[in-house]
């Protein structure tokens, strides 16, 4: 590293610098940033690249419980990875990349999420697409029926059964918001101008939280009960006017085919602890694996499904961020093929029958 250039964990007294390397890159309003940096700043789960006294690249850690396969994983979402403009291509992400998962794997996290603008950027750090997102966009005018509903910032706590219900115990990969994380969740939308429409029926049916801008509007969370993604983004465009509209929603979910809709990975992962990770999902499979990992040590070597590292001959050899694609349940054995050396055929086998496939979905971005 050159002179006066190390790679540390941040500090509260980084707060600052943070928000205003954040806000150079991204460009978001001042109440935004104020909101997230007094409320989603973690400072022991971030690291920071400083020269000369300067922060130049800083990448953000924030924990949670990811749910993978109906189990619930010590986890860490990452956001706000960003350097400099002026400093650039001088190989700073790798650095920080490379701590901040070493950082991770040393607070005994299992897991990172998270959902960046080019998901490329990462494949060579060990994390890929875990998760796809279907986009509904277009500027269809629809009469409203009614009057749009609106809910109260008051009442927005009645809305957490309905991700809880339709998000957080359906998806691998999700998010296990507490009802104090799912508001302050809404206060985060709310903090930028954000809004939150509702599906009345003979109760609410479905919510979604929309920036109502002067040409478009954007919608990054809508969630619906089963049979009700119509209806609700009915509310959406029927509240945009004609405006250009843009919904974010989970990839399966059953929407009539009037809707303009885009489909694409959204979400990556990669993993801090793969013996933590095959501990806590408690998958019976009587053969091992060859774990190895560019980024953590100490994820490299043979594992067994109990999480312990073996000294047995392992039925496949494998990258521990493919590897992961299939234990959330994102892609099977046979789909990441081309990245498994397989060993021994009947342990193969035996582990394609107990990683099905299963549905996956990351609905936050920090």
């Amino acid at each position: 590293m050159g002179d006066n250039e190390f790679v540390r964990a941040a500090t509260k007294a980084d707060a600052k610098d943070f928000y205003r390397l954040w806000q150079l890159c991204f460009g978001d309003t001042d109440a935004f940033c104020d909101w997230l940096f007094h409320n989603r700043f973690y400072p022991e789960y971030s690291v920071c690249l400083e020269k000369e006294g300067e922060i130049l690249s800083a990448m953000q850690g924030v924990p949670y419980t990811i749910r993978v396969r109906g189990k619930d994983l010590a986890g860490a979402m990452l956001c706000g990875v960003s350097t400099h403009p002026d400093h650039r291509k001088k190989g700073y992400m790798h650095k920080i990349f490379t701590h901040e998962m070493n950082l991770l794997n040393q607070k005994g996290l299992s897991l990172v999420v998270h959902t960046p603008a080019t998901l490329e950027s990462y494949f060579a750090y060990g994390h890929y697409p875990v998760a796809d997102a279907v986009y509904i966009q277009g500027n269809k005018p629809i009469e409203p029926e009614g009057k749009v509903s609106f809910l109260e910032k008051t009442q927005w706590l009645k809305l957490y059964p309905l991700y809880e219900n339709n998000i957080g115990v359906r998806y691998s990969g999700a998010v296990k918001r507490t009802a104090e994380e799912f508001l302050r969740k809404c206060n985060d939308y709310a903090s930028d101008g954000g809004v939150c429409i509702v599906l009345r029926n003979e109760e609410i049916d479905g919510y979604a939280f929309l920036y109502s801008l002067e040409n478009e509007v954007v919608c990054p969370e809508a969630v619906a009960n089963d049979g009700c993604y119509n209806a609700l983004l009915q509310e959406i465009f029927s509240f945009a006017k004609g405006r250009q509209v843009s919904v974010k929603l989970p990839p399966d979910v059953d929407v009539s085919f009037e809707w303009d809709k885009h489909v694409c990975p959204k979400g990556v992962a990669g993993v801090s602890n793969i013996g933590d990770i095959l501990k806590k999902l408690e998958i019976s499979c009587p053969f091992a694996v060859d774990i190895f990992d560019p980024i953590i040590v100490e994820n490299n070597g043979v594992f067994t499904f109990e999480g312990t590292k073996s000294g047995i001959d392992p039925a496949i050899k494998v990258e521990a961020g493919q590897f992961l694609r299939v234990l959330m349940g994102y892609a099977s054995l046979d789909e990441i093929g081309p990245f498994v050396t397989i060993l021994n055929q009947d342990g193969y086998d035996s582990m394609k029958q107990v990683l099905p496939k299963c549905k996956c979905y990351i609905i936050d971005e920090y």
